[in-house]
């Protein structure tokens, strides 16, 4: 469930009408990621920029 809510709010910050388009320009990347409390990782869910 966390994961899924993550996900849509980075969605619905994706298209939000100031940030959208310095994503579309490649000036913000908005990255939804989850952290584990029990193992320390960090999972990253979706929005990561590729180099």
């Amino acid at each position: 469930m966390v994961r899924i809510h993550t996900k849509q709010t980075a969605a619905g910050l994706r298209t939000n009408r100031v940030l959208a388009p310095l994503v579309k320009k490649g000036d913000l990347a908005v990255v939804s990621a989850h952290y584990s409390l029990d193992t320390g990782r960090v999972e990253v869910l979706t929005g990561a920029p590729s180099a």
